[in-house]
């Protein structure tokens, strides 16, 4: 017998009072309801299912929003896209550049990734391939190499306006203009929008991101924006290491980042305003993903959130617009310890905004590598999500199936 969720659902849990509930389908379909009114229907039929009430644990959290976004009660995550931006860091040039060579890598080994990207052999190459996820990379400010090499376009394409060499360093000056700031955020609409507009529309979106020292960057951002103490968001970032852990990185990243703020006066006039946290501590793929991020929010996409750089773009995003946040789905829990700082921020306002809170990371595989990798991965738990709300009977279908028939 095959689920019936345009039925008002019941919950299986005994004592529970049975309260009065419009049929899902037309709950989802109303364009008066809230997307929290929407969801917790979601949830409510969720829990009528034929399982434990909240034994599929983030599955439902993630079928519910899908639900209440595509405004259906069969979602889908068939067309899920991935975009990657790609930029480099005036704080990751070596010392005799004027940067402060905040990582283990040169600065040159983002290109080289964007490179292998484009000949399809990078990590988000073939992770993608084999989730079926449509992937694109954009060059928004990667420093020139020693050879010159032409994006094939096909893959990795120049953005039609990019920082050119990448941002300054923060620690002697603001990182981005005002007007690079916005330059980037729109790039990041513009290309969300031609990738979906290429796929035929997407159902699930994920942003990446390629350019060494964006750890460094990101917790920067984070310090400004909400005010903790740098040492908290500081994590080794690219490590040398197989365990990932680099305490002479680390140090140093700490004292960069206060450095920072340090030169930043009006440091504290950054608490809060993403706008201006951008331009004196960003990044120009950080940017982009903001700006994605925004522009998934426009057309109802749900978003896969990768690891740490990528929740700090998402938080910023929700610092600008915090219907933003009921987008978000946390895929991977990252190895630097500024992450939860970010999701606990995202978390207070959609709190704020009576916009359902999010479930915990669904990955906590180590997962550290970028270019969307935890995201992408986690695209078969999503599909798994949709399916659930979609075809899984409920408790009542089970309960009046005839044996032998």
């Amino acid at each position: 017998m095959s689920p019936n969720p345009s039925s008002s659902p019941s919950s299986p849990s005994e004592g529970a009072a049975a309260e009065p509930t419009l049929p899902l389908a037309t709950t989802l379909s109303d364009s008066k309801q809230s997307f929290t009114a929407k969801y917790e229907a979601a949830r409510l039929y969720i829990d009528s299912l034929a399982k434990p009430v909240g034994s599929l644990g983030t599955l439902e959290d993630w079928g519910a929003r899908m639900a209440a976004l595509q405004q259906t009660t069969t979602p889908k995550a068939d067309s899920a896209a991935c975009l990657i931006f790609a930029a480099d860091h005036g704080v990751a040039k070596d010392t005799s550049e004027g940067g402060r060579k905040c990582s283990a890598y040169p600065q040159i080994v983002s290109r080289k990734v964007l490179e292998a990207l484009d000949h399809g052999i990078a990590g988000a190459s073939v992770l993608s391939k084999c989730n079926n996820v449509e992937l694109r990379e954009i060059d928004v400010g990667i420093a020139d190499g020693p050879v010159s090499y032409e994006w094939s376009g096909n893959t990795v394409r120049l953005a039609t306006s990019r920082i050119h060499g990448g941002t300054m360093n923060f620690c002697t000056g603001n990182a981005l203009t005002e007007e690079q700031v916005k330059m980037c955020i729109d790039v990041g609409r513009e290309e969300t929008t031609k990738l979906m507009d290429e796929m035929g529309g997407a159902n699930a979106i994920m942003f990446g991101e390629v350019g060494i020292g964006n750890t460094t960057t990101a917790a920067a951002l984070i310090a400004a924006l909400t005010g903790v103490d740098v040492a908290t968001v500081c994590g080794s970032g690219a490590s040398v290491t197989r365990d990932g852990i680099n305490e002479e990185i680390v140090a140093r990243k700490i004292d960069i980042v206060k450095e920072a703020l340090d030169f930043h006066s009006n440091a504290s006039s950054l608490n809060g305003n993403p706008m201006q946290a951008l331009g004196a501590v960003g990044g120009a793929e950080i940017c982009s993903m903001v700006g994605g991020m925004l522009e998934a929010s426009k057309h109802d996409v749900a978003i896969l959130v990768d690891g740490f750089i990528v929740t700090t773009a998402a938080m910023i995003a929700c610092m600008i617009d915090p219907t933003v946040s009921r987008l978000l789905l946390f895929s991977t829990k990252s190895t630097e310890k500024g992450q939860v700082i970010a999701i606990t921020t995202i978390t207070e306002i959609a709190t704020s905004n009576s916009i359902p809170v999010h479930t915990k990371p669904a990955l906590d595989m180590g997962l550290r590598m970028g270019e969307a990798s935890g995201c992408i991965t986690s695209v078969p738990l999503l599909r798994s999500a949709c399916a659930t709300i979609s075809s899984l009977a409920t408790l009542n279908d089970v309960m009046c199936l005839e044996m032998g028939k």
